[in-house]
């Protein structure tokens, strides 16, 4: 060669080098019914798990052979739709295995003509598990968070249609039910005062009146439980007092809520103290119990603790469970402290945005 002389450009050598340092297959493909390969990299034997040799002039198996069954005839489509259109291609398809496992691949490839007029498909096949592997992770976990969040949207809609109802039938008893049995004992009343005392029309009179009265009185607590008319109209504290006035342990409460809070977390939180002064009731033989409820920042902080025997275990009954599912709605955590022999100590934080 001259000097200064330019070296011819060795294609075949440059082919050779690609072959050899892509980290995927090059090949070249007879433009036929089976794609016979004329050509192609030892990466194939990385994929596939057989040697280039036997793709070469498909003298063992072809790159069809080792494609997934399902996958074959719209690989075979899309290649053939994208060449008629003068465009190269991308696929992704899976690929069979020797050892018998199911790999993924990335093919991207184009028809060519070389100067004789033949007609090839040139392309190259990247292994694609792994990243596959990774998305199909990445959209079950996806898909998992978006039924979670279902869930607990579904939850917080069926406890709060549940609040909703009550709220109804605690106002339908006390405007409907209520007002007429009040009516009617202030009725019995007057008759009562007309009568002739210690006679057996008084006798019955008052007996009925003292019935219906304890009747009343079963409604109202009944209404009461279904759902306080004093949590509605005056919010959560008041409505707490009068639990710490109805419950048969002593119970002090210290409260620095300020304005009154969300309605959910209002009833949330009605329902936690009323849950928990019940468990004192019936189960702690505490002989004192404390209520605090503060605000802390942007959350509310609520602790419910007594002086009873301690053993309290949230994984038994339904109670616990019940408020902690509650809870979880207006993104409540609860946590019990509850010591045999130490008492029983109940916190619960709600933020507030």
């Amino acid at each position: 060669m001259a000097a200064g002389e330019e070296k011819p450009f060795d294609a075949e050598s440059l082919l050779q080098s690609l072959m050899d340092n892509v980290p995927g297959a090059i090949y070249r493909c007879l433009w036929d019914d089976i794609w016979k390969m004329q050509r192609v990299g030892d990466e194939i034997e990385s994929i596939s798990g057989y040697p280039a040799t036997d793709f070469i002039n498909a003298s063992k198996r072809t790159l069809v052979s080792v494609t997934h069954p399902d996958d074959r005839d719209q690989v075979d489509e899309a290649i053939r739709a994208a060449t008629a259109a003068g465009e190269p291609f991308a696929l992704e398809f899976r690929v069979l295995h020797a050892d018998g496992s199911v790999r993924w691949v990335l093919e991207r490839g184009v028809k060519t003509i070389d100067r004789d007029g033949s007609e090839w498909l040139d392309g190259i096949i990247f292994d694609i598990t792994e990243r596959r592997a990774s998305e199909q992770l990445r959209l079950a976990r996806e898909t998992e968070a978006a039924r979670i969040e279902e869930l607990e949207a579904s939850r917080a809609r069926i406890i709060e249609a549940s609040d909703d109802a009550r709220r109804r039938i605690e106002r339908d008893l006390h405007d409907g039910a209520q007002q007429r049995l009040v009516v009617a004992s202030l009725k019995l009343r007057a008759a009562e005062q007309r009568t002739q005392p210690g006679t057996d029309a008084a006798t019955m009179v008052a007996a009925a009146r003292a019935e219906l009265d304890a009747g009343l009185a079963e409604l109202r607590e009944l209404a009461r439980g279904i759902h306080p008319t004093v949590l509605t109209t005056l919010g959560l504290i008041p409505a707490v007092e009068a639990l710490a006035t109805r419950s048969a342990v002593p119970v002090e409460l210290h409260e620095t809520l300020g304005d009154r809070l969300p309605p959910p977390v209002e009833t949330a939180l009605y329902y936690t103290v009323a849950e928990a002064l019940t468990n004192v009731d019936r189960y702690a033989s505490a002989s004192h119990a404390t209520v605090r409820i503060r605000r802390d920042g942007d959350s509310v902080a609520l602790e419910v603790a007594d002086d009873g025997r301690g053993g309290a275990d949230s994984t038994r009954g339904s109670g616990l469970r019940g408020l902690a599912d509650r809870l979880s709605t207006v993104n409540g955590e609860l946590e019990l402290e509850s010591p045999p022999g130490g008492g029983t100590r109940l916190r619960v934080r709600v933020p507030l945005v």
